[in-house]
């Protein structure tokens, strides 16, 4: 190899390192994509996020690719809301973080699975969010429980619950009430001989977080 050629080799090697210091993003390929799909860790259940909001992690960025009057109607966390048809645009890709892990959410699977393979192209490490929003909706937010389920009080009901708790009730507007409600002085109930002191105890499913 003559002088000339190891000069301009050097040189290739600097400006293709620069230009990934710089971007930040790493290249994958379609073969990463399908075995990383094949593995099933290019997702996250929504009872995983769930854990993680609680816990504050802040290595992740949640992203909701549904349109914005979706977004407007609930969404989760402090998730930003970039719709699908503008995920790609040069502006938005150089504005999502290269150094954390994007969690990418629908109201169902199917276009944030394709927003997840977008990303990836893209050299983001993306992650869609396994049922969407309507899956956090069912199974964090309003968790089906039976009868059953909540005599035995297993730890995955417990789980749920507290999720439930944290997200419906400590986290919203009923939270703050009850708040209001526990900083009242306390006065004590006038009971008269004729009325019932105890009270019927809660149906099964109706006790308060």
């Amino acid at each position: 190899m003559n002088k000339y050629s190891k000069v301009t080799l050097l040189a290739l090697s600097v400006a293709l390192v620069s230009a990934c210091s710089e971007s930040g993003k790493r290249e994958v390929s379609l073969t990463d994509i399908a075995q990383a799909a094949a593995r099933q860790d290019d997702r996250t259940s929504v009872e995983e996020l769930a854990g993680w909001l609680v816990e504050g992690r802040a290595d992740f960025k949640l992203i909701d690719v549904r349109m914005p009057e979706d977004f407007e109607s609930g969404s989760i966390g402090d998730a930003e809301n970039i719709p699908i048809t503008q995920l790609v645009a040069p502006d938005v890709l150089s504005g999502l973080p290269a150094d954390r892990m994007v969690i990418v959410y629908s109201n169902g699977s199917e276009n944030a699975a394709k927003a997840a393979v977008m990303l990836r192209l893209s050299g983001i490490d993306a992650h869609l969010l396994t049922g969407g929003y309507n899956a956090w909706q069912s199974r964090i937010l309003n968790p089906d429980i039976s009868a059953d389920e909540l005599d035995g009080e297993s730890l995955e009901v417990s789980v749920q619950r507290a999720l439930s708790c944290y997200f419906v009730g400590e986290r919203s507007g009923l939270g703050a009430k009850r708040q209001e409600e526990d900083s009242k002085p306390f006065v004590p109930p006038v009971f008269t001989e004729d009325e019932e002191l105890l009270a019927p105890p809660p149906a099964a499913g109706d006790e308060s977080c």
